[in-house]
């Protein structure tokens, strides 16, 4: 059992990680929101799907990680932070993608789900790269944290844009903030 200090410290690690996979979904909820005339089952069901592929994706990559790890090639820190990473380098470079401000899309439970997919395909790698040493409980607490921190962060974002006009700045920065977290990351994971 870790010392209540280093628990902390691992909480607080998964709640930045989260945080940096959630701004993401939370830039094309309000991207969405802003072009869209959502009612609350669209609010509802962008929530849901958000928050479960982060969690979904998330546990499996790190199923998936475990696996390879154990079964077929042991996976060093340093392998996992290039992971992280590159992860952390995409996601900084889409902060430079000019994009529209307001996406109109018909949202039927077909898009809902690829949407949610979409936004949470880079919780796959983290979850690979970060949870693969873990047991399978410990993999499912982390994975829930990053499912419930996406819930939340596209709830507040589909708030906030009701009193939010100007968003290709909290888009873009929103990608800029991920990738740096991840860059960190990636970077204390190969040191």
């Amino acid at each position: 059992m870790y010392p209540i200090y280093k628990r902390m410290v691992i909480l607080m690690e998964i709640f930045l990680i989260a945080v940096a996979l959630s701004l993401d979904a939370s830039g094309v909820s309000m991207g969405i929101a802003c072009g869209t005339k959502l009612n609350f089952r669209n609010k509802l069901s962008l929530i849901i799907s958000f928050g479960f592929f982060q969690f979904f994706l998330a546990l499996l990559g790190g199923l998936l990680g475990n696996f390879i790890n154990t079964q077929i090639i042991r996976i060093s820190d340093v392998m996992s932070g290039f992971i992280i990473l590159i992860i952390g380098i995409i996601l900084f470079r889409e902060g430079f993608k000019k994009e529209e401000e307001c996406i109109y899309r018909r949202l039927d439970i077909l898009s809902v789900i690829l949407l949610g997919i979409s936004v949470s395909i880079d919780a796959l790698g983290v979850g690979f790269s970060v949870f693969y040493q873990e047991m399978f409980f410990n993999m499912l607490y982390k994975s829930i944290i990053i499912g419930l921190v996406a819930a939340l962060f596209t709830y507040i974002s589909l708030i906030m844009i009701q009193y939010l006009k100007k968003i290709i700045i909290i888009e873009k920065y929103a990608d800029f903030i991920a990738g740096v977290i991840l860059i960190i990351f990636g970077i204390n994971m190969i040191l």
